[in-house]
């Protein structure tokens, strides 16, 4: 018998009324547990755009580290080609 995974193998059905109420019990205080977010929400726009949002932000951070540093490698290089090419154009001399 395949467990899909899990430690212990899946107890055998049972249809008796409490077993059933015991389970509905469980299924109840599970979703409880739930975190009060909107990307577990029933609706689908509600979750939709509460993904969309966690994505923005993820793409905003990780745009604004990666021209942070940008910003730093090309300030780095303008500086680098003003230190080459200042002597060469301080001592151009103009007709």
């Amino acid at each position: 018998m395949d467990t899909m995974g899990y430690q212990y193998p899946a107890s055998p059905q049972r249809n008796d009324p409490q077993y059933i109420a015991y389970l509905e019990q469980r299924i109840v205080a599970l979703e409880a547990r739930l975190p009060k977010t909107k990307v577990v929400a029933q609706g689908f726009l509600a979750r939709a755009f509460a993904i969309w949002g966690h994505y923005f932000v993820a793409q905003l951070l990780i745009g604004l580290i990666i021209g942070a540093i940008m910003m730093l490698i090309s300030l780095i290089f303008a500086g680098s080609m003003a230190a080459i090419f200042g002597p060469m154009i301080e001592n151009a001399t103009y007709y």
